[in-house]
């Protein structure tokens, strides 16, 4: 088999004018809740730092306070590397010129989809497995291997230590604590209602609306995560309905258009599904994905086995930012 490069460079046009066509097929669910950047590195990193909530007052002909700022967290965010083969036999490439155009047409939009779907698993394990007591190692741990990266959150959420992991969303009992020693907890056991909703939405946007000194914040959620098109509809009819949805009363329905957008996301698992679990949150403030590289394509020959490849590889990751930003309810804990 003698494989010549303007083959091989008419193979990689081939494959990226086909994944493109199909991916953009498709709408995403992982843009919807999850900030996405950029990423040129092995691993990202973020301190969030902790000042005065406000000004001091400077009298005449004195000097201004001095007010230190002290970091509250850390976070990091490791990049993974997804990617696969495809092996097309040398004899029958010789035979059948067109053989790898076809196969390359036919994988294109497999490997669209998959590249897709990898992005929405990454986001979407950290509701799923969000809420498990002990974490989980192969969504929340940062670390990368041969000393690159130690993550001192472990399998939990930038808790700084691995003996003592916490989830993503996590109940009362199981509280944060901020520098300042106030607690605070976003995840609650409660099914889509009105008065639950209105529950999560207090604690959202004013029991949790604090920074990490002490000050008060602003949190608008504008999201509402469903596990279903079932529960979707119950968020509408709670949201959208001019009298309180689900009660034999006229009362006029004060939380009408709170929330701007309703998620029903086919990405949140059956364990999810079946507890009837559901979040209000400000879209990308909790979570963010960064893409390293985007999916390339490569194509080469093995002489030795005498295979022809297709390949693609992706760099991608995925990471908790900021917790206050979301209050879950009915997250598994196991």
């Amino acid at each position: 088999m003698n494989i010549h490069a303007d083959f091989i460079e008419g193979c990689k046009k081939d494959a990226y004018e086909y994944y493109f066509e199909e991916y953009e097929k498709e709408g995403t669910y992982f843009d919807k809740v999850a900030e996405e950047k950029s990423s040129d590195a092995a691993y990202e990193k973020g301190t969030v730092l902790t000042g005065p909530g406000l000004l001091d007052k400077k009298a005449y002909g004195k000097d201004y306070a001095a007010i230190g700022l002290a970091e509250a967290y850390t976070w990091y965010c490791s990049i993974k590397e997804y990617g696969n083969l495809l092996p097309i036999e040398g004899s029958t490439l010789e035979d059948v010129k067109r053989k790898a155009g076809d196969l390359i047409k036919t994988w294109s939009p497999n490997w669209a989809e998959a590249a897709r779907n990898t992005k929405e698993s990454m986001v979407f394990d950290i509701f799923n497995y969000g809420g498990y007591l002990a974490g989980k190692d192969s969504v929340f741990n940062q670390s990368l291997s041969g000393g690159v990266l130690d993550d001192p959150s472990g399998d939990g959420v930038y808790t700084g230590t691995t003996a003592s992991p916490l989830p993503f969303v996590t109940l009362s009992g199981n509280e944060w604590t901020d520098p300042n020693g106030d607690e605070y907890y976003n995840g609650l056991t409660l099914d889509p209602s009105p008065a639950n909703f209105k529950t999560a939405y207090v604690r959202l946007t004013r029991t949790n609306a604090k920074t990490e000194s002490g000050g008060m914040a602003v949190i608008i959620p504008n999201l509402l995560l469903c596990v279903n098109d079932a529960d979707a509809i119950t968020g509408r009819e709670i949201l959208e309905s001019d009298k309180v949805a689900g009660e034999n009363v006229n009362t006029k329905n004060v939380i009408k258009s709170l929330m701007a957008n309703i998620l029903p996301c086919p990405w949140l698992n059956d364990a999810m599904s079946t507890a009837r679990a559901w979040a209000l949150m400000k879209a990308k403030k909790s979570i963010r994905i960064y893409h390293r590289i985007e999916p390339e394509f490569d194509f080469f020959e093995d002489k030795k086995s005498n295979t022809f490849y297709g390949r693609i590889r992706m760099r991608i990751g995925s990471n908790v930012i900021n917790v206050k930003q979301t209050v879950a309810s009915n997250f598994p804990t196991s």
